[in-house]
């Protein structure tokens, strides 16, 4: 019998995957002190009037009190998004800057370091000018109210604005709302039921970890920036289609992220039957639904597996990850995680961050992943400069405080890596940089 509770049609419902991310976000945190966020930069070239982005943002910003929202729960228990009926004056903050000597690198690790000033806030900019023509705008979100193509695809929906394109039927469009699916339950059950088999495949597994300082309080994440031009992007990109197989970018970059950190990994003592855990996160959106999906998270993931004594070749690192891949899509795993995760919603956040590290005994991966893929900015301008690179700064949840997103725009390609201070020497985060750069 399928029951079915009643809900509140007109409240947004956070999902299974929206509560998991909210967890995630506690358990950062209270290891860091610092938001499960992350920041999208602009690089721009030419002329930027930085007052006039403010006063556009600050206007635009204000169409969403949804971004100034806190979760709670209803009556039945399912936590939901309450908005305020409009934003608050300054809902969104905009800070300015020169570059400092060392350059923009350190504005940017800061700004994306930095802690959300008040309740409410989950969404902020800083704008760092590099002379008269080159300016960088880092826009800084809380993943609880935007998933990384989300962010860029709200940042495409300013700039339509700004060039003077009517975007009422784009403002129309994006859904608030979202039932409680309080009902359907077998089919979450089937879900829960696949990922526990999936769980249990791990039991036993000897992590790959790699070790982080005891005292991780107001620790910053610090990043690593591998760029690609046009013309080694377009290399890139042929190799992964003649390696892995057409559209095979994902697994591809991937199996380039695992060697790099398994190399790392062995480099820095760790060996033996341990296994490399990748934690990849996949957009489940389909091209009719971008538009209405702009915020909140929609999301799943994939859990990959690599023994360290598949690091040294290559093909057959390639191969085990495309079998993985194929294997989790066609037991539809990613669909499963994201309807038994409905399920955890019932569960306090700090109860079910301690049951996310249960498989891993205390871990959740060796490091996360993300392909972003051409991303949601489509615009080669953003106010009246050009955008020569857009590219993304996570701060990875800890466990593990370690991740890798790479992205392309334009183009060009970006692989970012992202680590817990402490965790790399200067040099070991060097030769990881070259590494990766070196294994796409």
């Amino acid at each position: 019998m399928n029951v079915r509770l009643p809900y509140s049609r007109k409240k947004r419902y956070l999902t299974g995957i929206d509560w998991v991310i909210a967890a995630l976000d506690r358990m950062s945190r209270r290891a860091t002190g610092g938001s499960n966020a992350s920041q999208i930069v602009l690089e721009l070239n030419g002329p930027f009037d930085a007052q006039r982005f403010a006063r556009a943002m600050t206007e635009f910003a204000g169409l969403f009190p949804v971004l100034n929202g806190r979760s709670t729960r209803d009556w039945n228990l399912a936590p939901y998004w309450r908005m305020p009926r409009r934003s608050a004056e300054g809902g969104v903050r905009i800070a300015m800057e020169d570059a400092a000597p060392e350059g923009v690198w350190p504005a940017l690790e800061r700004n994306v370091n930095a802690s959300f000033e008040q309740s409410g806030e989950h969404l902020s900019f800083r704008v760092v000018r590099e002379g008269p023509n080159r300016t960088w705008v880092a826009m800084r979100f809380n993943h609880l109210i935007f998933d990384a193509p989300g962010a860029e695809s709200f940042l495409d929906l300013f700039q339509r604005q700004q060039s003077g394109e009517d975007i009422g039927d784009r403002l129309r469009a994006i859904r608030l709302t979202e039932p409680a699916h309080l009902s359907e339950w077998k089919r979450k059950f089937d879900g829960g039921r696949l990922l526990v088999r999936m769980l249990r495949a791990f039991a036993g597994t000897k992590l790959a970890v790699f070790s982080r300082p005891s005292d991780l309080r107001g620790r910053p994440s610090r990043f690593r920036m591998a760029a690609f031009g046009e013309a080694e992007t377009a290399a890139v990109i042929e190799r992964a289609y003649g390696e892995a197989g057409y559209l095979m970018f994902m697994p591809y970059t991937l199996s380039a992220a695992i060697q790099a950190f398994g190399g790392a990994f062995q480099a820095k003592g760790g060996g033996g039957a341990a296994d490399i855990i990748a934690s990849v996160s996949i957009d489940l959106r389909t091209p009719d639904t971008v538009a209405a999906n702009l915020f909140f998270n929609h999301v799943s993931f994939l859990l990959f597996r690599v023994p360290l004594s598949a690091m040294a070749d290559r093909r057959r690192l390639l191969e085990t990850v495309r079998g993985q891949m194929y294997d989790q899509v066609k037991s539809g795993f990613p669909r499963a995680l994201a309807e038994s995760s409905l399920l955890m919603r019932i569960v306090p956040l700090p109860l079910l961050g301690r049951l996310l590290l249960m498989p891993l005994k205390g871990e959740f991966a060796t490091f996360g992943f993300s392909a972003v893929g051409k991303g949601g900015y489509a615009s080669r301008r953003f106010m009246e400069a050009d955008v020569t690179n857009l590219f993304h700064m996570p701060l990875v949840p800890v466990p593990p405080g370690l991740g890798f997103v790479v992205n392309r725009y334009a183009g060009r390609m970006n692989a970012v890596v992202s680590y817990v201070d402490g965790m790399f020497t200067e040099e070991e985060a060097a030769r990881l940089e070259a590494d990766v750069r070196r294994g796409l």
